[in-house]
């Protein structure tokens, strides 16, 4: 296995320190469970997307498809440890409900816009719900959500009104995994 601690320079591991709810210590009990994917020096082979998607801490959890693809290098489709360390962050259920919530928007604003519309509603919509609603229902929601007398705009969801929108707790149980750093 490749050298956990030199994944990362003591920068590095203090800047992810202030960026997700991890202490140095449990950064590097996270990077000894990335180097049992990636024995490479300085994690430079990645994990790909595949594999990390079915780790088991991340498998199963409806939303570690899409924020992985969030995270991943693009060219490569694969995830290397800064970024690894990004989404088990996101996935702390330390984590708070606003900066998870604010997480979903980027990741489900497909355009970049600052706006969430149909396509985009329904998509999480589906996510949240998965196959306990039909997409009937689903579509009932999504029609409901962009006709909501609170928006500025009918059909568009802002950043600051998806916030209000999603309730803390749904958000911090179903974007939580116990990621077991003991």
């Amino acid at each position: 296995m490749g050298n956990e601690a030199s994944f990362l320079t003591t920068e590095q591991i203090q800047e992810i320190s202030t960026q997700t709810p991890f202490k140095s210590k449990d950064v590097e009990k996270l990077l000894k469970r990335y180097a049992h994917y990636d024995s490479s020096e300085k994690g430079i082979n990645g994990i790909p997307y595949n594999t990390c998607v079915s780790m088991p801490e991340f498998a199963g959890n409806k939303f570690a498809p899409h924020l992985m693809q969030h995270y991943m290098d693009k060219n490569s489709r694969k995830i290397y440890p800064k970024q690894f360390l990004l989404i088990c962050g996101a996935f702390s259920p330390e984590t708070s409900a606003l900066k998870k919530k604010e997480l979903l928007f980027e990741i489900f604003d497909s355009g970049k816009s600052g706006v969430m519309t149909h396509g985009e509603v329904f998509s999480l919509y589906k996510i949240l719900f998965g196959n306990a609603v039909s997409d009937k229902i689903i579509l009932d929601l999504t029609f409901r959500a962009l006709n909501h007398p609170d928006l500025d705009k009918p059909g568009e969801i802002r950043k600051d009104e998806f916030l209000k929108m999603i309730p803390d707790n749904e958000i911090k149980t179903k974007f939580s995994v116990d990621l077991q750093i003991i």
